[in-house]
């Protein structure tokens, strides 16, 4: 028995269909979810400031630490919206961020096998003072005696985390701590810490869960 034939109607609802899946499918292909498990510490002696100025507050080993450069310009431009402004002279609070990222090796579910700040490569990620741009640097170790361990296995995925701890003036109390953590195989780290950094600052200055993941969606 001959089947009818299509309608044109029908067939403009079928091509708008699949259309419409192909250009989803390709979105979803396009972004990527980073999940960061976040902790915050608020410790506001009154209520959190909505506004405030604030200057840089750096460790010594971080003076000439371009990595520590590049973290804080993203952190300003990620604290402008919030009210927060960088200020030297009226500045009320000091902040001090730090990012880092390490290789680790995995098991087949994707676990890492030891700790991945104990591993042999350690990646920095930094554009100096000034935003002219981002550059990631690699050193690592062969493996081999006397400076490693016999065997160089291969990389499977990346540890980041990201820090920021406000202190007020007046006091020199901490007043907010918090952290931002990530897993994962993606390489392209300063994408992946800014990021994490927004996910840091979900919530600020006073988040009603101090423990959560925070999902980020960013390009491929």
């Amino acid at each position: 028995m001959k089947q009818p034939a299509m309608s044109q109607s029908t067939k403009r609802i079928f091509l708008l269909a699949v259309t419409a899946s192909m250009l989803l499918i390709n979105a979803c292909t396009n972004v990527r979810i980073i999940e960061s498990q976040v902790q915050s510490t608020p410790q506001w002696t009154g209520s959190a400031p909505s506004k405030a100025f604030y200057r840089w507050d750096r460790l010594p080993a971080d003076v000439n630490n371009p990595q520590a450069g590049w973290a804080e310009v993203q952190l300003e431009s990620a604290l402008a919206p919030l009210g927060w402004t960088r200020n030297d002279l009226e500045a009320q609070y000091t902040i001090w961020v730090g990012v880092r990222t390490a290789e680790f090796i995995a098991d087949p579910w994707g676990r890492p096998v030891r700790s991945p700040w104990a591993n042999h490569l350690q990646i920095s990620v930094g554009s100096g003072y000034r935003a002219h741009g981002v550059g990631v640097g690699v050193g690592m170790s062969t493996g081999l005696p006397p400076f490693g361990r016999a065997g160089f296995p291969p990389p499977s995925g990346y540890a980041q985390e990201v820090s920021i701890i406000i202190r007020d003036l007046n006091t020199s109390n901490v007043v907010y701590q918090t952290k931002a953590t990530h897993e994962g195989p993606w390489a392209d780290h300063a994408n992946i810490l800014s990021a994490m950094m927004a996910a840091a600052l979900q919530g600020f200055p006073n988040p009603q869960v101090r423990n959560r993941r925070v999902d980020t969606t960013i390009s491929r």
